[in-house]
Order: C-alpha cells, then sequence, then structure tokens
C-alpha cells in the first residue's frame, strides 16, 4: 500500500527547511528601486546617524581648523591663486606659507559662500559616506564574505569617526581607495585605468598632504610584484611606472618640490610629533573606542592571512599602515579605509578552506548577489533629501556649526562689539588665544582678527609652539612673551592656569566672563 521510500520522503517535508539553502526570490523593479545593497545601506545609515543621532553636526566642527580653511578658500577663490605668505596671524605676518591643502580649500570656501557652514557640514558629511560605501563596495569587488564586509564596515564607520570634520583630509579618504581600487584590479589583469592614477595623485597634491600615500601604495605593490618571480612581471614593471609617473605628477602644484620638502620637514619634527594630539598614539581609553579594536583585529588577522596566501603587495601594505596607525591616531582612518577590504577579503579565502562553512558561505553568496541587484537609488535620493531639509532645520535653531560650549562664541561677540577686528591695520588691538580657538576666531572674523596661533603647527614652529605653552602654562617669563608681542587681550578657558594667574597679578583686568572663557585687558598700569 506504500511506495518503498513514502515514509522516509514525509519525514523530510515535516522538518523545517534550511535558511541557509534558501535561495532568495528575484527582485521587482520597484525593489530594486527602493531597497539599497549593502554599500549604499552604510552610505544612508551612516549619514543619519552622523548628522541626527548622536552627536550631530556639530562633530563636525568640534575642531577649529575647519574655520581657517573655509576663510582661505574663500580667499583663494577671491583672488584667484593660492595663498604665498600668512595673513591670519600677527606673531608671523607675511612668512612665507605652504597652504598644501589649496584646492580642498577652495572648495570648502566656495561650499561656504553658496551654502553657509550649512553646505559645509552636507559636503563634509556626503565625502566622508562614500568613503565608507566605497570601501564596503571595494570589499565586495574583492570577494568578501558579504557579512564580513558588513562587518568591516562597521569597523570603517566607528575608526572614521575620530576624524569626522569638515577639513580636506576626508577627501584624501576618497582618493586613495580610489587609487588602491584600480592598484588591485592591476594585479589581476591590465587595465587602462592604471593611466588615471598619475592625475588623480596630482589631484591628491592639491588637496591634502597625505598625497606621497600615493606612488608609496603602487611602489609597495610594485615590490610585492617582485616576490612573485616570473608571474608578477608584468604587473610590477606596469605598477612601479604608473608609481613614478603619479610621483612626479604630484609635483604639478602652486609650490612645486617646496611642498614635498615642506611635508617631509614637519614629518621628521620630533617636537610637533610629540606635543600635537593628533599624531601621538590612540587611546584605548576613549568612548568608542572598541570600534577601533574592532578595525585592528581585522587588520592583524587579514595581514597574517594575506602574508599566507602570497599577496604580498596588500601585505607589506598592511603592514605599513598597521604600523603607521599604531604610532600615530592620525592614520587611522586612512588606514581603516584601505586596509579593511583588503583584510576581510583575505579572511573570506581562508574562511573557504572549511568545508563546515561551505552552507554558510553559500548563503552569503546568495545574498551577496542578491544586494548587487538592488540599486536603492530612491531611496539614496530620499536620503539625501531628508538630509539636506533636516540640517535647514537644525541651522535654523543654532545647531551647526561651531559649538558655543566649546568655542569662545560669546566671548568674540564682546570682541566683536569692542571693535577690535574694525581697527586699521597695524594698530589693531592684540588678542591671544588658545590654539583651539584660533580658527575659529579666524572664521567668525573673516581674517580680520589676526591671532597669535592656531591650528597650523608646522607653518609656526618649534620656538612659536614652545612661546605658546609657556604663556597658557604660565611659566616663568610669559609676561614678557606677551609684552613681546603687545598682547592687550587674552581670551583663555576659565579652568586654565593662565585664568587663575591673570585674576590676581597687577596689571590685567577680566573684562568679560561666561561659562567658558575669561577675557583678559590689560589695564594702563600694565
Amino acid at each position: 500500500m506504500f511506495q518503498e521510500g513514502s515514509i522516509e520522503m514525509a519525514d523530510r517535508q515535516a522538518q523545517p527547511p534550511d535558511l541557509l539553502s534558501v535561495r532568495p526570490p528575484g527582485p521587482g523593479r520597484l525593489t530594486r528601486l527602493i531597497l539599497p545593497g549593502l554599500p549604499a545601506l552604510f552610505f544612508c545609515i551612516g549619514l543619519l546617524q552622523m548628522l541626527f543621532v548622536t552627536p550631530g553636526p556639530r562633530v563636525l566642527f568640534r575642531d577649529s581648523d575647519a574655520g581657517w580653511h573655509i576663510r582661505n578658500g574663500e580667499a583663494i577663490l577671491a583672488n584667484r591663486a593660492a595663498p604665498r605668505a600668512d595673513s591670519f596671524s600677527y606673531s608671523r605676518p607675511g612668512r612665507p606659507w605652504f597652504a598644501w591643502e589649496w584646492l580642498a580649500d577652495a572648495l570648502l570656501g566656495g561650499v561656504h559662500k553658496g551654502g553657509g557652514v550649512l553646505g559645509v557640514s552636507f559636503l563634509a558629511a556626503v565625502a566622508i559616506m562614500l568613503s565608507t560605501a566605497a570601501a564596503v563596495k571595494l570589499s565586495l569587488a574583492l570577494g568578501a564574505n558579504f557579512f564580513l564586509a558588513a562587518l568591516g564596515g562597521f569597523a570603517v564607520l566607528g575608526t572614521t569617526s575620530i576624524h569626522w570634520l569638515a577639513r580636506p583630509h576626508i577627501f584624501s579618504w576618497l582618493l586613495a581607495i580610489a587609487l588602491l581600487a584600480v592598484a588591485e584590479r592591476e594585479r589581476h589583469r591590465s587595465t587602462r585605468l592604471l593611466f588615471l592614477l598619475p592625475p588623480l595623485a596630482c589631484l591628491w597634491a592639491n588637496m591634502h598632504g597625505s598625497f606621497l600615500l600615493a606612488p608609496a601604495i603602487l611602489f609597495v605593490y610594485a615590490a610585492g610584484e617582485v616576490l612573485n618571480g616570473k608571474e608578477g612581471r608584468r604587473a610590477r614593471l606596469r605598477l612601479a611606472a604608473a608609481g613614478l609617473a603619479s610621483l612626479l605628477a604630484t609635483f604639478i602644484n602652486p609650490y612645486g618640490w617646496n611642498v614635498h620638502n615642506h611635508i617631509l620637514t614637519y614629518l621628521r619634527d620630533s617636537y610637533i610629533m610629540d606635543h600635537v594630539a593628533e599624531f601621538r598614539s590612540f587611546s584605548f581609553h576613549l568612548d568608542g573606542a572598541g570600534y577601533v579594536e574592532l578595525f585592528l583585529a581585522i587588520a592583524a588577522a587579514g595581514t597574517v592571512a594575506l602574508f599566507a596566501q602570497r599577496q604580498w603587495g596588500p601585505a607589506l601594505l598592511a603592514v605599513a599602515l598597521l604600523k603607521m596607525s599604531l604610532y600615530s591616531a592620525r592614520h587611522l582612518p586612512t588606514s581603516a579605509v584601505l586596509l579593511t577590504p583588503l583584510c576581510v577579503a583575505a579572511l573570506t579565502r581562508e574562511m573557504e578552506k572549511w568545508a563546515a562553512l561551505r552552507p554558510f558561505l553559500d548563503y552569503s553568496q546568495r545574498v551577496r548577489a542578491l544586494g548587487r541587484r538592488m540599486s536603492g537609488a530612491a531611496t539614496v535620493v530620499t536620503v539625501l533629501v531628508l538630509t539636506a531639509l533636516g540640517l535647514y532645520g537644525l541651522s535654523l535653531r543654532g545647531q551647526v556649526g561651531f559649538n558655543p560650549a566649546i568655542f569662545p562664541v560669546r566671548a568674540a561677540g564682546y570682541l566683536e562689539q569692542r571693535g577690535l577686528d574694525r581697527q586699521p591695520p597695524g594698530t589693531q588691538p592684540r588678542v591671544f588665544a588658545a590654539d583651539q580657538f584660533g580658527g575659529y576666531l579666524i572664521y567668525r572674523f573673516s581674517g580680520r582678527l589676526k591671532v597669535f596661533i592656531d591650528g597650523r603647527s608646522d607653518f609656526y614652529g618649534q620656538d612659536l609652539l614652545e612661546q605658546y605653552a609657556q604663556v597658557m602654562d604660565a611659566k616663568p617669563g610669559w609676561d614678557r612673551v606677551l609684552a613681546e608681542y603687545n598682547v592687550r587681550f587674552v581670551l583663555v578657558r576659565s579652568d586654565q592656569v593662565l585664568s587663575s594667574v591673570l585674576s590676581v597679578v597687577p596689571g590685567w583686568k577680566r573684562v568679560y566672563a561666561d561659562s567658558l572663557v575669561n577675557v583678559f585687558e590689560k589695564t594702563a598700569g600694565g
């Protein structure tokens, strides 16, 4: 009455389906327009999180250097030339200055003229999230497991957040990932995209001082192909030629070879490397350090896998970038953008060697194939529109731009009431303020009120940085420094040593105070 095997068939039908073996149905056209793929998903979520969840758009202006970058860019557009000498300080007036990020400054300045800090916030946020999306996309293109690529995306998002600032370096992340993508493709087969690398390096040399990374990556990849013996001969010759052409292209900038010399001298300055916060090693005691730890774990494991797989170029690059990341927190975001795709792809290749993981990897491949068919164009456009509208609403409430809880917004209003910025050049009363306030004051007064110092440590040099520290810490001779530069006003945080000293020494009077800063004025007898 029963056919042989019918009971066995019934038992199998009664069991729940294996989700790992289920093939997702093909999406319709509307679905493809609405649902974003993994790169677009990270772009949208990251954009909304940065600007509207925590800590909000002011995170982009938590460093005052954004202020002088914007004003320098506006001056470049007005003068139609990159600056040759400083015009922002009274401590180094007219001193030669290499504004190596002049093109990025011009972009920020142009956007600011058209859209103010709202426009700059939108541009910076989009550029940052494009970098994350590009890193995820390259991970998938290199064959990374879908879920590992997503994990890497979170690592990139969290690690780059330590440098989410409206400053030129955010454009270098995009240029770096573009160059790496071409170099990776060239390792496997010849491509005409290689001819785009010298123009890209030239653009990079005019956007940010990290441009030396462009030829460095290509030379490292060429060296890796040397280790591959005869099999790598074609690739190493082409990569080495592209590296040399890219290096030569970086000399096409307003300052020529002086930029290279200046940057190399700057990076060899042990005083600056030891005393400027962003050049120090990352502190794992900070909130959000878990993202950096995740990236470093992925990078370390991926580097071992790259060596095991004899992927010499990426492996050598990984060692170099990991060393730089541990030495200086400033290099962590760039390293995360570049290394995460290489490492998650290498880890995926290791996972493929384990038969027990085959069902999971097959399922991941099907999800990845489905994701490639999703454009999410409608969602991306919607998120961009909502972002613009949301930023506009926040700007009306004064929640975009420099935070009054961090910068002397109200104290600058007092200085403005005193008319300090309206005095003729040469007679303008001089204000001494902390370096983290200098960029904001340049921005607030459009460069009319000159500063003692700002964030351009490469420009001011060790001697002025030491004088600055002497005054801020009220070390012996601090008053002679202020007298040397004919300082009339001192704007300083109320919790700093200098503020306490000026409150009691004769010759200085506190003329303004708020919850953040005190302003002291030199009296007639001082």
